[in-house]
């Protein structure tokens, strides 16, 4: 029994609106691009102020509100406990020492979150100091690598630094 043209078409108008529902409730649980946050660092011991911990090299802390950013668009070495070799260390705290330099010189830091999170569930965030891009100053000073779409190792199996 073949089934009628009002039937057929009232079933597709089902399935469809089925189908946005679903993608309404998938995307509701994206975070929306969030306005970019000014941070404004000035001299004295205001408490008000805002203030931006640097990490490490590609990490910051939101002191006021203990959020933590990761830099989307750099790379930097780890410090510490998760270094593969002494060259990775060294290079991690040469980029730590870096952004903290970079940071503390600043009169206006903006952060921008992309929407987007990194593997640790870090907000991924472009930071800008007086205007410039930290992520670009650390990797003009060679402190930092372009993000890449999957971590590469930092050192050969000798211990040398691969850059």
């Amino acid at each position: 029994m073949a089934l009628g043209k009002p039937f057929v078409v009232a079933a597709r108008l089902s399935a469809a609106l089925v189908l946005l529902g679903a993608a309404i409730v998938l995307c509701a649980d994206l975070p929306a691009r969030a306005a970019p946050e000014a941070i404004v660092r000035r001299s004295g011991a205001d408490p008000s102020i805002l203030t931006i911990n640097v990490i490490d090299g590609d990490t910051l802390l939101n002191t006021a509100n203990g959020v933590r950013y990761r830099l989307e668009n750099i790379e930097a070495a780890p410090d510490g406990d998760q270094s593969a070799c002494a060259s990775e260390r060294a290079e991690g705290a040469r980029a730590t020492a870096a952004a903290e330099q970079l940071v503390a010189r600043t009169r206006t830091l903006i952060v921008t979150p992309t929407g987007r999170y990194d593997g640790a569930g870090l907000p991924l965030v472009f930071v800008s100091l007086d205007g410039r891009d930290l992520g670009e100053l650390l990797m003009a000073q060679g402190a930092a690598r372009p993000a890449r779409e999957r971590a590469e190792p930092w050192c050969d199996a000798s211990g040398a630094l691969l850059l």
